[in-house]
């Protein structure tokens, strides 16, 4: 009866010393996978981290980028209205200079620019003769110098007689005394119109100074602000 006891304690011992022996085994695998997992979900924590972050940077160098983007823009656009004002100051001051200068000054600008019309229609209209032979009814159309009502009573009859000194010797006598100051006015700050039956040769401060602005702005311009630029 020992014997047997003892036998049954020596497989009991044993069973239990395999059974711990396999529990330790379990347990140490358990927590190698603990750890293995746990290091698994740290570097990727790590890597979103780190993903989260460099996202994050590139948001922010983007926002910096736009916000660079749109400060130069908007500085362009400051100093390109700027540029106009002032391009714009510089024909306003030039034609207010004209405007009130001395009445001589100005009606020697105004009897020159019709002088010019003149002296072009009367060179179309002398092509026109070679080519076709003259008309009776255009022989007889007047050359109407048109200004605007202020003009017209302050200088009107010395801009015609100016045109007709002025083209003397250019143009033939029949066309000089075909000039005559024009019984209604225009709607213009200056300058004249030339008005020869349905045809007008429109002279007007507007229109030269409007025609000049699309020649010189260029030039304006960089006079204007070549120093700024070579600073």
């Amino acid at each position: 009866m020992a014997s047997n006891t003892n036998g049954l304690n020596k497989i009991t011992e044993k069973i239990l010393a395999e059974a711990q022996a396999s529990a330790e085994k379990i347990i140490a695998e358990a927590k190698a996978d603990c750890e293995r997992i746990r290091a698994e979900y740290a570097a990727r924590a790590a890597e979103i981290r780190r993903a989260n972050e460099q996202e994050a940077a590139q948001k922010a160098a983007d926002l910096i980028a736009r916000a660079k983007s749109s400060v130069a823009m908007e500085r362009r656009n400051r100093i390109g209205k700027t540029r106009s004002e002032l391009i714009e100051r510089a024909f306003e001051d030039a034609f207010r200079e004209i405007e009130t200068g001395s009445e001589k000054t100005y009606t020697d600008l105004v009897v020159g620019l019709l002088a010019a019309a003149i002296r072009e229609l009367s060179e179309t209209e002398e092509r026109n003769l070679a080519l076709y032979g003259e008309e009776d009814e255009s022989a007889a159309l007047p050359y109407e110098v048109v200004l605007n009502r202020k003009d017209r009573e302050a200088i009107g009859k010395a801009v015609v007689e100016g045109a007709k000194k002025k083209l003397k010797g250019t143009v033939s006598e029949a066309r000089l005394n075909k000039i005559v100051l024009a019984g209604d006015t225009a709607q213009i700050n200056g300058g004249v119109l030339l008005r020869y039956g349905d045809v007008e040769s429109n002279c007007s401060l507007e229109m030269i100074f409007s025609q000049l602005r699309r020649e010189l702005e260029t030039d304006v311009s960089r006079t204007l602000f070549a120093a700024g630029e070579n600073a």
